[in-house]
C-alpha cells in the first residue's frame, strides 16, 4: 500500500454513509432556539409565569425600598406591587398577542 492512496475499507465507509443519510428522513428546517420564541403552550406558561413574578418583586422591592427611605406605612410597597402586577399582566397580554398573531 502506497503512502497517497487511502485505503479501500474508508471508500466503503464513506460510500455506506451516504446511503444511510440518503434513507434517512429530513429535519424541520426551523428550530427554535434563542432568538426564536417557544411556541409550545408548556414554553408560554412558563414565560408567562416568569414575567409575573419578575414584575411583582421588582415592584414588591421597590415600594419596599422606599417605604423604607422614607419611613412610611407600607404605601409605597402596595402602590409599586399592584403597578408591578398590572404591567407584568401587560406583558402576558402582549406575549400572548404575539403568540395568537404568529400562528
Amino acid at each position: 500500500m502506497s503512502e497517497g492512496d487511502p485505503p479501500k475499507r474508508s471508500n466503503d465507509f464513506d460510500e455506506r454513509l451516504r446511503q444511510l443519510r440518503g434513507r434517512m428522513p429530513k429535519e424541520d428546517p426551523v428550530v427554535p432556539g434563542p432568538g426564536l420564541p417557544s411556541r409550545t403552550a408548556m414554553g408560554f406558561a412558563f414565560r408567562a409565569g416568569v414575567e409575573l413574578m419578575a414584575a411583582l418583586i421588582v415592584g414588591g422591592g421597590i415600594g419596599w425600598l422606599l417605604d423604607h427611605w422614607f419611613g412610611t406605612v407600607p404605601l409605597f410597597l402596595l402602590i409599586f406591587f399592584f403597578l408591578g402586577a398590572g404591567a407584568g399582566l401587560l406583558n402576558v397580554f402582549r406575549a400572548a398577542k404575539q403568540m395568537n398573531r404568529d400562528d
